[in-house]
């Protein structure tokens, strides 16, 4: 058999170009097993919790050697106790949140593939399982942690995790707790000892054995090192009387000097005993911090707590997880919240518009006519774009209804139009009546202002104004917020948008209106509380934008914008990329709607073909080549 070089090597190159167009098609194994993470990681808790979620990652950097101890609830997202419990475990969390120094509240989830291993090498056999790690853990084969039983809800959790911290002092452990035993001493002499000089003042508990509160105070405040808390049992008799006490429990402030007092709370719990010790110490110029805990957190039973709709709770955990995931990304933009601001532009604002004459009508044909030249879109999605601007400059009154219905003419999905669904990702606010449009439009701009610049910066007799003109009829003309449309036009007029004389000056001057409009609206009741409105970039982000007396450097503020909103910084989670960038020279039927599903299939069985066949050719060649006159063992005898 013959086999043509030239064939050979075009097989080859089919080959490779086939592999790599199934892997723009689909995620790689890879790549769905990381997602899969990012996105289920938290399984019932996320990182808006108080706990602290451990994963096959960081499960035994956290927990071996660590100076501080862990106490850890293996759970399973699907088991129904492990979903009761879960809000009274968040509780404890956000309860003994001042702890954390000392004592951390960990979860891992066991019906995570990933992190099942860690789970069955310390033999957890029923979920929830809470085990106790203590300070400097060692790994070892029977190293599992000491079991804790949990309780039936938060101050049960919190009362049981200060037994286990009082036994692992008495035990010899546990030395980065404040001093959790009791005052055993008969009178009140002794208190000052192993005390720093600096402190001056040591507040004692009394109070009865059963009793919970001295030790709560103590581990509450144990971070302020100007004073100490310590308790006493009521049993110890000698001391009670020298303190004239007859009602339980009782807070006492006692001097170095030796004098004390007696301190009145208004109710017998740990928060009132910290207000009062406050109190006392603010003429004192000792300041206690106020609690800042969540009000809202579970405190019921927790065997009594309602299983959530597990569907809409992990639903909600990807959706934290993906928002946590944009953040991170930094300063980019997405395809999603462009074509999200598009829609909105044409859909609510200029379709509401009844006649569009006049300067109305000018302002949308300069506004169609940078989105046809430099808005990102795929093929059939310039072609609406074309369309919309044919049609918008063939007439001399134009309908907003007609606008809105070519517009839902374009949102059907074999039209190909959209790649994404009409949703904000990185402008999305912590509440819907936060950010959304405002913050879309000022992306899509940004991003036209610098492709057109980018694009038009070599033509002789381009306008570098010509985004600017656009936004700014756009805004006076369409834009639904009268007093932004007002405020943004005097800043055109005094800031000389008119003025401007380059493509760069362009880009600058919409960076700088743009921080002009977020200082304004800074600490303004429209701000967003989980998105202030700040200078942009931060210096987090670009320090070498800012020159040492904190002013812009110019220039390499206009080198990161150029990065951040050119073309090749653009995002394309939750978008279909095939729609932007695959399939679109015409050879499909637009009536399809599972096209590309039969492309993907199509293509994974010619590549499986192209390879077999391959691997077959190459083979026989190996076989033809390598054919040699067969060997006997008299040939091999008589050549001794």
């Amino acid at each position: 058999m013959s086999i043509n070089t030239h064939n050979l090597f075009f097989m080859v190159l089919v080959s490779l170009t086939l592999v790599n167009f199934s892997n723009n098609a689909a995620l790689s194994i890879f790549e769905q097993k990381k997602y899969k993470r990012s996105a289920d990681g938290g399984g019932l808790y996320s990182s808006k919790d108080d706990v602290e979620i451990l994963t096959v990652e960081n499960f035994k950097n956290e927990i071996y050697g660590n100076e501080r101890a862990w106490l850890v609830e293996f759970y399973n997202s699907w088991c129904g106790f492990c979903q009761r419990f879960a809000p009274s475990w968040k509780a404890l969390a956000t309860d003994v949140k001042d702890w954390q120094d000392v004592i951390a509240i960990g979860v891992i989830d066991c019906s995570n593939d990933d992190n099942y291993p860690i789970c069955r090498d310390f033999e957890v056999m029923a979920y929830p399982t809470l085990r106790y790690f203590h300070e400097n853990y060692k790994e070892g084969p029977k190293n599992f942690g000491m079991k804790v039983y949990a309780g039936s809800d938060v101050n049960e959790h919190r009362q049981k995790l200060i037994q286990v911290i009082v036994n692992e002092q008495i035990e010899g452990r546990g030395k980065m707790y404040p001093n959790l035993l009791p005052y055993t001493y008969d009178n009140k002499s002794k208190l000052f000892e192993s005390v720093p000089e600096k402190v001056e003042y040591v507040f004692l508990i009394i109070q009865e054995p059963s009793q919970f509160l001295g030790h709560e105070v103590i581990m509450d405040l144990h971070k302020i090192k100007d004073f100490v808390v310590r308790y006493a049992y009521n049993n110890n008799t000698e001391l009670v009387k020298s303190l004239n006490i007859n009602k339980f429990p009782a807070l006492y402030v006692i001097g170095r000097d030796n004098t004390f007092q007696a301190l009145n709370s208004i109710t017998d719990n740990r928060e009132s005993y910290k207000a009062t010790i406050r109190t006392f110490l603010i003429p004192k110029h000792i300041n206690v911090p106020l609690d800042d805990k969540n009000n809202k957190m579970y405190t019921g039973k927790w065997a009594d707590a309602p299983v959530p709709d597990m569907t809409a709770f992990m639903q909600e955990r990807e959706r934290e997880a993906l928002k946590e995931k944009v953040k991170k990304m930094g300063d980019v933009i997405f395809q999603m919240d462009l074509e999200t601001a598009l829609r909105y532009s044409l859909k609510h604002e200029i379709a509401s518009v009844k006649e569009i004459t006049g300067e109305k009508l000018e302002a949308l044909k300069a506004y169609l006519n940078i989105l046809v030249k430099y808005f990102p879109f795929g093929k059939y999605g310039q072609s609406f774009l074309v369309e919309l601007r044919d049609y918008v400059s063939s007439e001399a009154v134009v309908k907003g209804t007609e606008i809105g219905k070519m517009l839902q003419d374009a949102e059907k999905e074999d039209r190909q139009v959209f790649s994404s669904p009409q949703q904000w990702l990185a402008c999305k606010g912590s509440s819907p009546t936060y950010r959304g449009y405002p913050c879309g439009l000022w992306k899509m701009f940004h991003y036209l202002t610098i492709n057109a610049a980018d694009s038009s910066a070599r033509l002789k007799g381009s306008n570098p104004k010509i985004v600017l003109e656009a936004m700014h009829g756009y805004i006076k003309n369409f834009f639904g917020c009268a007093d932004c449309s007002q405020h943004f036009q005097e800043m055109a007029k005094l800031r000389e948008m008119d003025k401007v004389a380059s493509w760069d000056d362009s880009i600058l001057w919409l960076w700088k209106a743009h921080n002009e409009v977020n200082k304004r609206l800074a600490g303004d009741a429209t701000e967003d509380p989980e998105y202030p409105k700040v200078q942009f970039p931060s210096k987090e982000k670009c320090r070498q934008c800012y020159n040492p007396d904190n002013s812009w450097n110019n220039q390499e503020v206009l080198r990161y914008l150029k990065q951040v909103y050119s073309s090749i910084n653009v995002r394309y989670i939750g978008s279909d990329t095939r729609i932007l960038h695959l399939g679109l020279d015409g050879s499909f039927s637009a009536g399809s709607s599972t096209m590309f599903k039969t492309i993907d299939t199509s293509m994974c069985f010619i590549l499986y073909v192209a390879s077999f066949l391959l691997i077959i050719t190459l083979i026989r060649m190996f076989l033809k080549r390598g054919y040699r006159k067969k060997m006997y063992v008299h040939d091999l005898l008589g050549k001794v």
